[in-house]
């Protein structure tokens, strides 16, 4: 039940990026919703959760909106696999931590954006990319951040987000 709730979760994510999220543009920059719920479910659920939302997550952004397929699928499972490390380690309360958390895994996922765009010889200044692209991008994504993780932390309360479901064998 767990993965059918995280799948659905993720598609309607999908589905408000694509249709919701062009018309709240602020100088070019969207927030980065995915960020925020692959950074949820690593600090709630811990690492292989993390990682596969967002593989998954990133996989499903690069076949609607990529060029590249792969890209944004390796951004957001080292993202979520290094932000799962944290599981269990931090504090993580509703507002702080989230919001802290939520700032570096964007830098690193930019960081991986410029180096994919060096290795391409893409043109872009890493001086122009950080504070017309990076630093926006952060601050509008870390404004989505609290009601997001609260959300995710209301539903992991659930009891169908806990627990195991075992298939008995009878003999």
């Amino acid at each position: 039940m767990r993965e059918i709730v995280v799948l659905a979760i993720l598609l309607l994510n999908l589905t408000v990026q694509s249709t919701i999220f062009p018309f709240i543009e602020i100088v070019n920059v969207k927030p980065d919703s995915l960020l925020v719920l692959v950074v949820s479910f690593a600090l709630l659920a811990g690492n292989p959760t993390g990682a596969l939302v967002g593989l998954i997550g990133g996989l499903m952004q690069d076949i609607l909106f990529g060029n590249n397929i792969g890209l944004h699928a390796l951004q957001y499972m080292i993202v979520g696999c290094l932000v799962g490390i944290l599981h269990g380690k931090l504090y993580v309360d509703k507002f702080f931590m989230p919001l802290l958390v939520v700032m570096v895994a964007n830098m690193i996922k930019e960081v991986i954006m410029l180096a994919y765009n060096f290795f391409i010889q893409s043109g872009i200044p890493p001086g122009k990319a950080f504070s017309q692209i990076i630093v926006p991008e952060t601050i509008y994504t870390m404004f989505l951040t609290p009601l997001t993780f609260y959300g995710i932390t209301r539903l992991y309360h659930n009891k169908f987000m806990r627990k195991k479901y075992r298939f008995r064998k009878d003999l």
